[in-house]
């Protein structure tokens, strides 16, 4: 059987974007998803430059830069002076902004633990080790285009 790695990726996609989207609101962030994201790309990647950070969300530098700004203003992300070129900044994610990626995090988990709740055993399982198999996708490189 020949594997549709084309259709498995938008369903893994698609499914994990459903997921987040279960967090509960009334407890849930005070920021928006894509907010959210940029948090997290900040806590894995560390200090990035905002042309980067516009290149791996896919969207342009503009649209970027307005997140970053009310992300700045909720004092959840610094703007530093890149030490190797005054003309770039450099963002980072602050002690708050570390902070609401957790609340974040435990949102979506407490939104997700009633469902979990009635998977059997088994199929928890199954599910924590697709997981993992995720968690190794995601430290292999992006293959040459």
């Amino acid at each position: 059987m020949e594997d549709n790695l084309q259709q498995l990726g938008e369903e893994l996609i698609s499914t994990a974007a459903r997921m987040v989207r279960w967090a509960p609101r009334e407890q849930g962030p005070q920021i928006s998803l894509a907010a959210a994201r940029l948090l997290a790309r900040l806590h894995d990647n560390g200090p990035t430059r905002i042309s980067d950070l516009a290149t791996a969300e896919r969207c342009s530098q503009p649209t970027i830069t307005n997140h970053v700004k009310r992300l700045e203003a909720a004092a959840l992300v610094a703007r530093e002076v890149d030490p190797n070129d005054g003309r770039v900044c450099i963002i980072t994610l602050t002690d708050s902004g570390m902070g609401e990626l957790v609340k974040i995090r435990a949102a979506i988990g407490a939104g997700l633990e009633p469902y979990l709740a009635r998977l059997s055993g088994p199929d928890r399982q199954t599910l924590a080790d697709g997981l993992a198999v995720m968690q190794r996708l995601m430290t292999i490189k992006e293959p040459d285009q």
